[in-house]
């Protein structure tokens, strides 16, 4: 990991010491203007259906340092750089593309996310460091997956993850994001993902989240689609006392599609809030969800997810599927699917949630042919998964979450 330094708290001094040594006027104006509102914003109140189920009321941010420099390694072996690079592929820090390729970036740097979206995208706007930033070239096609890893090892920082995702007409691109840390005291994780995806391109996106104990993790992934582009996206939470996620497709082109998996599992006091957004503006557009989720000891999860079909978007398909299995009598799963169809023109949507124990039949099955309870517990609950493991089409990826759950599952027995 880079070296790192920190600044005290979120103060205008701290915003002063950050803009002195910021060379370009570009990423200064977009500082000032986000500690504006940042300043201006109330924290998300419970109040509101947004932030019902999770209250930062008293979440103290005096509490935290952020992290003065990048915190992010891209890891890339030397053969794959050089191919990429004859490529014209950009795949390097944000800081580093808005002095080499300003052109390139500064249309995306907070376009599909405001900083006025939220405080917490605002205070991310002031005082973010690092990133990565990624553009593939019309027509050009990244073989092997490119990869970002966050990691956090002192108690009391503040971190603020950026993405930023381009790719040209046609092009295609994996990319897998991975958030580590050790169980700690205190740490804030604010990221933000931004996805522009070019006619025609095939984009999948892999974050993978598995803070220790004592992280509070709240994440805004959102991706716009241009026409007959294709998104696939796995979202995994495993990790963090605290985790919030948005994630949003924007199917803005006709024809654009959308895939949104969703893979988590809580226990002890964890607190897993998932909220997602399908938005059809262009028409033929299709989008399917399916999040699935275990919950043990007195964790909480929530999904709230909204399929979107604007006026004048015809003949859309749009899927949502939310499923969890409670294996505590003291663990709490809500979910609350939405549909907002403002078109006229036929379309096919459907919901589907569900919140219970194991399934006692299954259970009694597979113990009547003398395997032990535990064991009986666990090929049910991987069983329950198996629906999302068999559409991650990246083999190391699902061979990895197959392994986590299964320590999570023996983390139990």
């Amino acid at each position: 990991m880079p070296d790192t330094d920190t600044m005290a708290g979120f103060g205008r001094e701290a915003l002063k010491s950050l803009v002195r040594r910021e060379e370009d006027p570009f990423v200064e104006d977009l500082r000032r203007g986000a500690f504006g509102e940042f300043e201006a914003l109330p924290v998300p109140s419970p109040e509101t259906e947004e932030w019902r189920y999770t209250d930062l009321r008293r979440f103290d941010l005096s509490s935290f340092v952020a992290v003065d420099g990048d915190t992010v390694s891209r890891e890339l072996d030397p053969e794959a750089r050089a191919e990429i690079d004859r490529q014209g592929v950009v795949f390097e820090g944000i800081d580093e593309a808005l002095r080499t390729h300003p052109e390139l970036i500064r249309p995306h740097l907070h376009r599909n996310v405001p900083t006025a979206r939220s405080r917490f995208t605002a205070l991310h706007g002031a005082f973010r460091t690092g990133g990565t930033f990624v553009h593939v070239p019309d027509g050009v096609r990244v073989e092997v997956p490119l990869q970002a890893i966050t990691s956090v090892e002192r108690d009391g920082t503040a971190v603020f993850p950026h993405t930023i995702i381009v790719t040209g007409r046609d092009a295609e691109l994996t990319f897998v994001e991975r958030y580590r840390s050790p169980a700690l005291e205190g740490v804030l994780s604010d990221a933000i993902v931004e996805i522009d995806a070019g006619r025609g391109s095939r984009v999948r996106y892999v974050a993978v989240q598995e803070w220790g104990a004592g992280v509070t993790h709240l994440a805004v992934q959102r991706a716009t689609l241009a026409q007959d582009a294709e998104l696939r996206s796995l979202g995994v939470a495993f990790g963090a006392s605290l985790s919030r996620s948005e994630v949003e497709s924007v199917l803005q082109g006709d024809g654009s599609s959308s895939e949104m998996l969703g893979v988590y599992f809580a226990n002890g006091d964890q607190h897993f809030d998932h909220r997602s957004i399908q938005d059809h503006i262009g028409s033929l557009t299709s989008s399917d969800l399916l999040y699935k989720g275990a919950l043990r000891d007195r964790s909480r999860t929530i999904y709230s997810g909204t399929v979107i079909i604007r006026q004048g978007a015809h003949k859309c398909n749009a899927y949502q599927t939310n499923r969890n299995v409670l294996l505590s009598e003291e663990a709490r799963a809500d979910s609350i699917p939405n549909l907002e169809i403002l078109s006229n023109d036929p379309v096919r949507c459907g919901h589907a949630a569900s919140v219970g124990p194991v399934d006692d039949d299954a259970l009694f099955y597979i113990q009547s042919r003398g395997i032990p309870d535990a064991e009986a517990e666990r090929l049910v609950v991987m069983g329950f998964f198996q629906e999302v493991l068999d559409r991650v089409s990246i083999p190391e990826v699902r061979g990895e979450l197959e392994r986590a759950i299964a320590r999570e599952l023996e983390r139990g027995s």
